[in-house]
């Protein structure tokens, strides 16, 4: 059966490379894996570590981690920081 929801993150690893990033969660154990293409920000697709999200996720995931973002929205409002 998939699983899937909705909650909020935080970006740990953005790849301009692979235009992709990882995104962790209480409820996302293992990271969520979220490809450019879902990234909904009127600032343009890309994502920043440390940045705070809204996520739409489903499972199975892609790239070796268990989760997958359907839709991805930064939270601008919000601000993360390592260690706090």
């Amino acid at each position: 059966m998939t699983r899937s929801g909705t909650t909020r993150g935080t970006v740990v690893r953005w790849d301009d490379a692979r235009r992709a990033a990882i995104v962790e969660a209480p409820e996302l154990p293992g990271g969520c894996w979220v490809p450019a293409s879902v990234v909904e920000s009127p600032r343009g697709d890309t994502l920043r570590a440390g940045q705070v999200v809204d996520v739409d996720w489903t499972e199975p995931g892609e790239e070796g981690l268990p989760f997958r973002a359907t839709r991805v929205v930064p939270r601008e409002d919000l601000q993360a920081t390592f260690g706090a």
